[in-house]
């Protein structure tokens, strides 16, 4: 069989209990590897759940607006289902542009958090003591139970000398290494520019899928229903750089030409437009380009 070439158009739809299962486990697949690089990047349910909710909020009420009505915590409430309460509180801090609550804060943030902090855990200088594993009075189970949550002192243990953390010393004894829990060495840039290609990808799908919009984006995908052997993945992925390069090469030259001809034009009057293209592969393994 040959790779498919498609154009993913789907039929307007009314919602059914069907339909919106469908898209969730659409968005199930969707969030696997964002979630995959939120962890590795030290980020908790509590935080990503608390932007979500900022986004709800965000997004129903422009929704309210967008349909010449009021955006009430009530409205928005009922659109989102979250509750009035919390509705008001997110809509406050978007107000004040308060960053996302970081309250929740993983597991290992608030261990390190504590054992800096805390006074029970800490020396004459503030400096975080080293603490034996057990026994009688400050040890590092205590730390655990205070600030671990429902995770054992044991897997906590562990997890924190996987890391680099923490060090076991003299058999017994815990030292801490470090106070913040940064476990990726990661490019800002790289991740606003990861955002950024995201939302471009999904504001396509968006308008293409709207049932209130005529026409839609350019949006086409090739790939093989019955795989390749993982070995010719080098040899595809060069083919895409070298027609790939190509073809965003003389889409630049066009859109260069055209920002010539608009750079008279107010910024409010402009629009951004662009193309994306992308390389995917389910195979769990890296190559080498030479």
């Amino acid at each position: 069989m040959a790779a498919v070439l498609t154009a993913d158009r789907w039929p307007v739809w009314v919602m059914t209990d069907k339909i919106k299962e469908t898209l969730l486990n659409a968005f199930r697949q969707l969030l696997q590897p964002l979630i995959r690089i939120l962890l590795r990047n030290g980020v908790s349910y509590g935080e990503y759940a608390e932007t979500a909710k900022r986004v709800f909020v965000e997004v129903a009420s422009k929704e309210i607006v967008t349909a010449k009505e009021s955006p009430t915590s009530s409205r928005v409430a009922i659109l989102t289902g979250l509750t009035k309460n919390e509705v008001e509180r997110v809509t406050q801090d978007i107000a004040l542009s308060r960053a996302p609550s970081t309250a929740n804060l993983n597991r290992i943030g608030r261990m390190l958090a504590g054992w800096h902090q805390d006074p029970e855990f800490t020396g004459p200088y503030g400096l975080p003591l080293e603490l034996p594993i057990t026994g009688s009075g400050t040890n590092f189970h205590a730390l655990n139970q205070r600030y671990g949550g429902d995770i054992s002192a044991n897997e906590m243990l562990e997890e924190l000398e996987r890391i680099g953390a923490v060090i076991v010393v003299a058999g017994n004894r815990v030292r801490v290494l470090t106070r913040s829990y940064i476990p990726a060495e990661a490019d800002p840039a790289a991740m606003q520019f990861m955002g950024l290609a995201l939302r471009d990808l999904a504001e396509t799908l968006d308008y293409n899928l709207n049932p209130n919009l005529e026409g839609g984006f350019f949006e086409r995908r090739v790939w093989t229903p019955l795989g390749i052997d993982p070995v010719d993945i080098p040899e595809f992925d060069k083919l895409v750089q070298k027609y790939g390069q190509q073809f965003l090469e003389a889409l630049d030259n066009h859109l260069t030409a055209k920002e010539t001809d608009a750079e008279a034009m107010a910024p409010s009057e402009k629009v951004r437009v662009g193309v994306g293209v992308y390389m995917f592969s389910d195979a769990n393994r890296h190559f080498d380009r030479d």
